[in-house]
C-alpha cells in the first residue's frame, strides 16, 4: 500500500510494538513518520478516568526507547514529546505536515472527540492495531463495505493501494455474482484479485469477527466507516484501517441515474440513458455531460442529447462506470459513479432475447430451467415504462442474470414512441435480427405479444405458450437453430434475366398502366391501397371492365378501409361497378365492421402492383387516382385550386423477365389472404440482364423494407441520393447522419405534404394539420442539413413558385441496383402496413434513376433559395438551406447508394 507520510499518536508510557508493527505492514514505503507522545492536561473529565497520572518527566524518559523501536519503520523519523491534542489542533498538524495516515496505538473514548473533529476537517486514515500483529507483509485484506457510499470508498481505496499480490475478500450487504465483483474490478481499476462477498450487516459484524474470521484470517481490516457500538465492543481480528470520509459528489435529492448495458455491433457504442421519475419508472434525462470510467479513470465524457450518447468504436473495456459530470468533475470519478454497466460482446455460448416485460412466473421459470446446456438470456426493454434499476431487480429477484439492452439504443431508433405496442414483437425480432448479424449466437427470443414476428435463423416464441400446466418446459425451442441469421436483402433469392424501367412521370405512368391493362391477353392481376372513380379512376376501371368483357382473368385487390370500400358499411362505386363487370373478381383486404382497434386502423395492406399476363409487372407507389396519374403540365391551377388537384410527383418501375414470377406470387399471397382463390404462376422467359431481389413486407410480422433501407444506406461508400416527402423514421435519420459522418455525400429531395402557390397553401380537406406535417417532415431534414446534407425542395417552374407533393420515397445505392417498391423511408415505415420491394441490379442503373429524376440532376439554384428560371413547366429544384419553405409536394422516392465499386437504387 501507499502511504508517505503518517503520524503515530501515543499516550504515555504506551506499548507502541503493536502499532509500529501494523504501520510497517500497511505502509513499508513510508517516507516520513512523525511519532507523537501526549503528555495529558490536569483539567478535569469524565474521559480521564481511563488515563493513569503521568508526569512530563515519565513520559520524556520513553522517547528514546520509542525511537530505537520505531528505527526502520520510515525513511525520516521524528519523536516528539507534546501536551494533549484536540481536534483542531491536530488536524492543523496533519495539514501542515501532509499527513495522510493516522496511526492509534489503543482504542480510547477519550480520542473520539479529537478524530471527530480531525476527520471533519482533513482526509486522514485512521488505523488501529490488534492484540497481537505478524511482521509478514500484507497477504489477506477484509473490506467491509455496507452500501452504495462505503463500496464507493473501498472502491476508490482498492484502486490506489492494491497490488497483486494482496487478497480481497468483500464484506458487503448483498452478493454479487463472481461476474458482477469482476465488473467492479474492471470499472474501479483494482489490481487485487476479489473473493466473492460475505453477507452481512452492522449488527452480526460483531458475532462475525468472533466466528467466520477464525476460518479465514485477514492481515487487515479495511472500513469506510465505523459506528461507535462497533468501535467500542468489537475484538478486533487484525487491525483496522479507517478510511478518510468521501466527499459528496452528488447534489443533494437527484434523481437516480438509470443506464442500460451496451451492445458492441462493431460500430459505435450506443448508449442510452434515463433518469427516474418516480419509483421504478424512468423519466426524460436533461441533455448534460456524461463521463465513463473504466480502470479507476474517466476514458471518455460526452454530451448526452435526449438521453442518447455514442462512445467511440474500439473501446475494449467490458464494464463501464457512469456518473453526470458538473462543473469540472469530482476528483475521484470511483467516488462519483452511478450505474455500472456491461459492455455486452459476441461469444459462443447461444443468446435467448427476452421482453422486459415478461411476468414474474415466466422469468422464474426460465431461471428454473436455465444451465450450462441452456442459452444465456438477455432482456430488452421494448417500452420505457420500467427503469433499468426495476427490471435488473426483477431479474435477480427471479435469479436471471441483469442485463439488460434497450431497443431503442440498439436499433438506433429514437424515442419510437409513436409505433404500436403490438409490433413489439417484431422490434424485439429485429434487435435479434441486427445481434446476430453483429455476431451474436441469437438462437431465440422470447415475447409477450399476439403477433408472431416473422424470423430467420432463430425461432420466436410466445412466454404463454412455453410451459405446460405444470409448469414443466415445451420441448427444447430455446435452444433454436445452430445457422446465422442473413440479412433482408441477402435473405431473397438473386433472380436474373430482367429488364427494368424506372419513370418519374405520372403521365408516363398512366400510359404503362393503361398499356398493361389493354395488351392483356390472359390474366390481369392490379392491387393497390387507395382507388377514387374520378377521370384517372374511371379510366383504369372502364380497361379492366373491358378486359375482363374480352375473356381476360381480371383480379383486383384493393386495401378496405382506404378504398372506401366494405368497411362500416361504405361503398366505393368505382369498385362497386367493377365487382359487377364480367371477368372481374374483387377482393378486398381486412374490412373492419366492429370499432377498430388501433392495430386494425394501422395494419393495412400498403402495396400497389399490377401483373399482366405473368411477363410484365409494374411496381411503385402510385394509388388509383387523379393526382398518382396526371402530369403537372395537364393540370390548369389557380390559386383557387385544392391541394388534391396538384399531383404527386411519384416513380415506378416497369419489370420485364423472370422476376416478375416472385411479384406474382407476392401478389397471390396478399389475393387468398383476402379469400380469393389460389392460382397457378408460370415462371416468366429472361427478358433482359439485370438481376433483381423481391422483397416482401408483411405488417406486423416484420421490418423488412426499413431493414433493407437501413442496409443499403450502411453500404454507402461514395453518396446518397434521398427522394422523401414524408416525416423520415428516426432509424433512417439516424443512419443518413451516420453516413455523412463517414464522409458520404447525401442529397436529400424533399417537399411540402400541402403544396403551396407562391408563399399561400392550396386550400382542401386537411390543409392545415398537412401543413402541419410538412413542418415535421421538414425538422426531421434539420440534422441533416446542420450535418452537411444538401437539402432542396421541389419546385414546378411556369407557376409562381408551385411547389408540388412528393411521396416518392426511394434508395438508390450504387452498385448497380433498383430498388421498385411501395416502401417508405418515412416514419409510418415503422407501422405495420404491408409493402413490397422489388431490388434490382444491373450497372449503371442508379446513374440513369437519377437522370430520370428531375430533382436529383442538381439544376440551377440561387443562394437566396428561389426557383431559378427554366422551361415552361419544368421542375426545378431549390436549396433548403436557405429557403425559407419552397413548397412541392412529394409522393414515393428514391434513394442511390454508392458503394466502392457497385450502384444500387430503390424505389
Amino acid at each position: 500500500m501507499i502511504f508517505r507520510r503518517a503520524l503515530l499518536l501515543l499516550e504515555p508510557a504506551a506499548d507502541a510494538g503493536a502499532a509500529l508493527s501494523a504501520l510497517r505492514r500497511v505502509a513499508p514505503t513510508l517516507e516520513h513518520l512523525l511519532v507523537l507522545v501526549q503528555v495529558p492536561t490536569s483539567s478535569p473529565g469524565w474521559f480521564d478516568a481511563e488515563v493513569p497520572p503521568t508526569t512530563e518527566d515519565e513520559a520524556g524518559s520513553s522517547l528514546g526507547p520509542l525511537r530505537e523501536s520505531a528505527a526502520g519503520a520510515a525513511k525520516q523519523i521524528e519523536v516528539q514529546l507534546v501536551p494533549a491534542l484536540d481536534g483542531d489542533a491536530l488536524a492543523t498538524l496533519c495539514e501542515a505536515e501532509q499527513i495522510e495516515l493516522l496511526v492509534l496505538g489503543s482504542r480510547s473514548l477519550r480520542a473520539l472527540p479529537m478524530l471527530y473533529t480531525l476527520r471533519k476537517r482533513q482526509p486522514v486514515a485512521l488505523l488501529w492495531s490488534s492484540e497481537t500483529v505478524s511482521a509478514a507483509p500484507l497477504r489477506e485484506v477484509g473490506c467491509v463495505a455496507l452500501g452504495q457510499r462505503a463500496r464507493a470508498a473501498i472502491g476508490a481505496f482498492l484502486r490506489d493501494h492494491s497490488t497483486a499480490s494482496l487478497r480481497v475478500t468483500l464484506l458487503s450487504d448483498v452478493r454479487p455474482p463472481p461476474e458482477a465483483v469482476a465488473s467492479f474490478r474492471e470499472v474501479v481499476g483494482i489490481a487485487s484479485p476479489v473473493a466473492s462477498t460475505e453477507v452481512v450487516s452492522w449488527s452480526s459484524l460483531r458475532s462475525w469477527f468472533q466466528g467466520s474470521s477464525a476460518d479465514r484470517p485477514f492481515d487487515l481490516l479495511v472500513l469506510a466507516r465505523l459506528p461507535l457500538s462497533v468501535f467500542l465492543d468489537v475484538r478486533w481480528p487484525a487491525p483496522a484501517l479507517l478510511l478518510p470520509p468521501l466527499a459528496s459528489s452528488r447534489p443533494f435529492a437527484r434523481r437516480s441515474l438509470e443506464v442500460a448495458d451496451l451492445v458492441d455491433d462493431g460500430g459505435p457504442l450506443r448508449v442510452r440513458l434515463d433518469e427516474e421519475a418516480a419509483v421504478g419508472a424512468p423519466g426524460v434525462l436533461p441533455d448534460q455531460s456524461i463521463a465513463f470510467v473504466s480502470g479507476g479513470r474517466v476514458v471518455a465524457t460526452l454530451g448526452a442529447v435526449g438521453g442518447e450518447a455514442e462512445l467511440p468504436a474500439g473501446l475494449r473495456a467490458t464494464s463501464l462506470g457512469v456518473y453526470r459530470m458538473g462543473g469540472e468533475g469530482p476528483a475521484n470519478p470511483v467516488a462519483a459513479i452511478e450505474q455500472m454497466v456491461e459492455v455486452l460482446r459476441p461469444g459462443e455460448r447461444p443468446v435467448a432475447l427476452i421482453d422486459a416485460e415478461l411476468p414474474d412466473e415466466a422469468l422464474r421459470a426460465l431461471a428454473a430451467s436455465s444451465g450450462p446446456a441452456e442459452p444465456e438470456y438477455i432482456t430488452v426493454r421494448l417500452r420505457p415504462t420500467r427503469s433499468f434499476t426495476a427490471i435488473r431487480d426483477r431479474l435477480r429477484a427471479a435469479g436471471l442474470a441483469p442485463r439488460v439492452v434497450d431497443a431503442r439504443a440498439v436499433l438506433d431508433e429514437g424515442s419510437a414512441l409513436d409505433v404500436s405496442e403490438d409490433v413489439d414483437p417484431v422490434r424485439l425480432a429485429r434487435v435479434a435480427s441486427r445481434m446476430r448479424r453483429a455476431g451474436f449466437p441469437v438462437v431465440s427470443i422470447l415475447h409477450r405479444g399476439p403477433i408472431h414476428p416473422w424470423t430467420e435463423g432463430f425461432v420466436a416464441l410466445r412466454a404463454p405458450g412455453l410451459w405446460d400446466a405444470d409448469g414443466a418446459r415445451r420441448g427444447d425451442r430455446l435452444r433454436g437453430p445452430p445457422v446465422m441469421a442473413l440479412s433482408p436483402a441477402s435473405a431473397t433469392e438473386s433472380i436474373g434475366g430482367n429488364r427494368i424501367e424506372l419513370e418519374h412521370d405520372n403521365a408516363r405512368a398512366r400510359g404503362w398502366l393503361l398499356d398493361a391493362i389493354r395488351g392483356s391477353a390472359r390474366t390481369l392481376h392490379l392491387q393497390v391501397y387507395m382507388a377514387l372513380g374520378d377521370d384517372v379512376g374511371s379510366l383504369v376501371g372502364d380497361a379492366l371492365a373491358e378486359a375482363g368483357a374480352r375473356g381476360v382473368t381480371v383480379r383486383v385487390l384493393v386495401d378496405s378501409l382506404h378504398g372506401l370500400h366494405g368497411s362500416f358499411g361504405a361503398t366505393n362505386p368505382l369498385l362497386d361497378r367493377l365487382s359487377r363487370s364480367p371477368g372481374v373478381e374483387l377482393r378486398i383486404s381486412r374490412p373492419i365492421h366492429e370499432m377498430p382497434s388501433l392495430t386494425d386502423l394501422k395494419r393495412r395492406d400498403h402495396r400497389k402492383l399490377v401483373v399482366a399476363d405473368g411477363r410484365v409487372a409494374l411496381v411503385g407507389g402510385r394509388n388509383l387516382s387523379h393526382e398518382y396519374y396526371t402530369g403537372f403540365d395537364e393540370v390548369p391551377l389557380t390559386e383557387a385550386s385544392s391541394w388534391r388537384e396538384v399531383p404527386w410527383l411519384d416513380a415506378g418501375a416497369r419489370v420485364e423477365g423472370t422476376a416478375v414470377g416472385a411479384l406474382a406470387a407476392s401478389f397471390r399471397e396478399a389475393w387468398t389472404e383476402a379469400g380469393g382463390a389460389p392460382f397457378g404462376i408460370t415462371t416468366p422467359e429472361p427478358a433482359g440482364d439485370s438481376r433483381a431481389r423481391v422483397i416482401v413486407h408483411r405488417g406486423l410480422r416484420d421490418a423488412r423494407t426499413l431493414e433493407t433501407y437501413l442496409e443499403l444506406i450502411a453500404s454507402a461508400r461514395s453518396h446518397l441520393y434521398v427522394v422523401n416527402g414524408f416525416p423520415l423514421a428516426l432509424e433512417l435519420q439516424h443512419a443518413l447522419l451516420g453516413a455523412l459522418r463517414r464522409g458520404v455525400r447525401v442529397r436529400v429531395l424533399s417537399g411540402h405534404v400541402t403544396p403551396t402557390y407562391g408563399d399561400q397553401a392550396f386550400s382542401g380537406p386537411w390543409s392545415a394539420a398537412r401543413t402541419v406535417a410538412t413542418e415535421l417532415v421538414h425538422s426531421r431534414l434539420d440534422p441533416l442539413v446542420e450535418a452537411g446534407a444538401d437539402v432542396r425542395y421541389f419546385a414546378v417552374q411556369g407557376r409562381p413558385r408551385l411547389v408540388g407533393h412528393d411521396r416518392r420515397r426511394a434508395p438508390a445505392r450504387a452498385r448497380q441496383v433498383r430498388e421498385r417498391r411501395r416502401a417508405p423511408l418515412h416514419r409510418r415505415q415503422r407501422q405495420p402496413r404491408h409493402h413490397r420491394v422489388l431490388l434490382g441490379e444491373r450497372a449503371g442503373a442508379a446513374h440513369r434513376g437519377r437522370r430520370a429524376h428531375p430533382g436529383l440532376r442538381g439544376g440551377p439554384r440561387r443562394a437566396d433559395g428561389s426557383v431559378d428560371a427554366g422551361a415552361e413547366g419544368r421542375p426545378r429544384v431549390a436549396p433548403a438551406r436557405a429557403a425559407p419553405r419552397v413548397d412541392a409536394p412529394l409522393a414515393r422516392g428514391a434513394l442511390g447508394v454508392a458503394t466502392a465499386r457497385r450502384e444500387y437504387t430503390t424505389l
